[in-house]
């Protein structure tokens, strides 16, 4: 029963180490995504002019 509630916290610290990664992955994603519908903006704008 102690061996299994260690490999828990184990298994916690590592998924917490991990889940900054990718919520910060994600930000990053959604970031370049919006900079690139901005461009995408700019592009149509000035076809239309």
């Amino acid at each position: 029963m102690v061996h299994e509630e260690a490999v828990n916290v184990i298994e916690l610290s590592v998924n917490a180490m991990v889940m900054p990664k990718t919520i910060e992955r994600q930000l990053t994603d959604a970031n370049d995504e919006i900079a690139d519908l901005k461009m995408q903006i700019i592009w149509l704008e000035r076809s239309y002019e």
